[in-house]
């Protein structure tokens, strides 16, 4: 399976600046930084560029299975035979350089993942191969019954972002808002984060956020005034009055489980 993650960035003669350590410096090229529009350029010309080709010409020409995966500037190309997916990142650079576009060298590369990744791996004496794509490090995984199953995690520099936005966020809002307040907007940042990474395999890691979430929470809380807001049981009594979330999978990616559904 061949795993180009590219950055490729879009080079249109559009005027936006870029912010960097909070000066703003002029630039000829790009999309402004932020803009509502940037996305929705990237999208379609990276269709154009990278989707279009993908399913005209390099699937067609594949003796095995092909796919591509696209999200914003981050994609995952899959291919059954190794010697069509070397092909396939062969002659990408030359594809994306047509469109003005660059891959990110650190983030591209031609990996070995499937249902014979880990038996291959483990006879060379090497851990199965692992990529992250879409804030989620998929692995090489097992069902109960012994058969291979692609596996998701939450992203460990994923993990460490999500928990000092809400460490930042916590610190700089006891100094405006009440106890009251805090406590249902922290509930609610919680919950968004278990909305986007609640998914099928990734309840440990839903879990450790929510574990060192809430006494980040506390810690802020406490730091309110110089007597202490609350005790931990006052905590977790306001926390059960806010409705604080509790683990659950949001998304469930098994296809039988879904089929069963309906």
């Amino acid at each position: 399976m061949a795993s180009p993650e590219s950055s490729a960035l879009f080079s249109g003669e559009l005027k936006g600046g870029i912010l960097e350590e909070g000066l703003i410096k002029a630039s000829e090229k790009g999309t402004p930084q932020g803009s509502i529009v940037s996305p929705l350029l990237s999208n379609i010309y990276l269709h154009y560029a990278l989707e279009e080709w993908f399913s005209k010409l390099v699937q067609q020409r594949c003796r095995g299975e092909a796919y591509i995966y696209r999200c914003a500037d981050d994609f995952v190309a899959g291919f059954q035979y190794q010697t069509e997916a070397e092909s396939y990142l062969h002659g990408l650079d030359q594809r994306v350089r047509r469109f003005g576009l660059e891959l990110a060298p650190e983030k591209t590369r031609c990996m070995e993942f499937g249902r014979f990744a880990r038996g291959d791996a483990r006879k060379r004496g090497e851990k199965p191969t692992e990529f992250t794509f879409v804030g989620f490090t998929h692995y090489c995984g097992k069902t109960r019954r012994g058969c291979f199953k692609v596996k998701r995690r939450t992203n460990g520099k994923k993990m460490g972002q999500s928990l000092r936005r809400f460490a930042d966020w916590a610190k700089s809002s006891r100094s405006w808002l009440s106890k009251g307040e805090m406590l249902p907007r922290a509930r609610t940042r919680v919950i968004g984060h278990l909305n986007d990474y609640a998914i099928t395999d990734n309840a440990d890691q839903c879990d450790r956020f929510v574990y060192y979430a809430t006494p980040l929470l506390f810690k802020w809380l406490s730091r309110k005034s110089q007597r202490r807001a609350y005790t931990w049981e006052g905590f977790n009594h306001a926390l059960e009055h806010v409705g604080w979330p509790k683990l659950r999978i949001r998304i469930d990616l098994s296809p039988f489980r879904r089929a069963e559904a309906y």
